[in-house]
């Protein structure tokens, strides 16, 4: 059977999920499969996670608000837009919220929904929800930060100069860039 161009295979069975090592942010699961040819198989996945936020915040003068922190996996200061966990019991639109009052000092008359993704769906389950933050006002909460946060506005016209910046890179950011471009450019024609 066949759906899209693409054969459709029953998805295989899970046998056993066990937690082999677990960290304050992370829990490493390994999963027992069945597939339908009858090979069995072992796989660690990262779990023990409700997702991540990652919003977009657009002032009215048509900029972006971005924010310079560290990051410790590449070892500099980057360049990305508010982002965050979601805390257990938090929907991702909340957390949305929560993030943009502790790392920039806004809340958002309308927080919408651009895209849900996943970073390496073979690997974790981990999701992060990318908003689209407009009708900004200054609402402000204390963060867990290490250290002050600088907020970088940048114009929405130039997006293209801020993609290729070398501390430009996170992946979700990136897609970001486009997923606002793109839904802004639908509300305006």
């Amino acid at each position: 059977e066949y759906y899209g161009g693409c054969r459709l295979t029953k998805p295989p069975q899970i046998r056993s999920t066990r937690t082999v090592a677990k960290s304050r942010l992370f829990e490493i699961e390994e999963v027992e499969l069945h597939f339908a040819n009858g090979h069995r198989a072992h796989y660690e996945r990262l779990g023990g996670s409700a997702g991540g936020v990652l919003v977009v915040p657009v002032t009215e003068e048509g900029m972006i608000l971005l924010v310079r922190e560290y990051a410790v996996g590449v070892e500099r200061y980057e360049l990305g837009f508010v982002k965050g966990r979601v805390e257990i019991g938090e929907s991702p639109q909340f957390a949305a919220a929560r993030e943009m009052q502790e790392e920039i000092g806004f809340d958002a008359g309308e927080l919408r929904l651009l895209a849900t993704v996943s970073l390496t769906p073979a690997y974790s389950n981990y999701k992060t929800f990318i908003f689209l933050a407009m009708g900004l006002y200054e609402s402000s909460l204390e963060g867990d930060e290490p250290e002050e946060l600088e907020t970088v506005p940048w114009a929405l016209s130039d997006l293209e100069r801020l993609r290729r910046r070398d501390d430009f890179t996170d992946a979700r950011c990136l897609l970001a860039t486009y997923l606002a471009h793109q839904a802004l450019a639908n509300e305006d024609g």
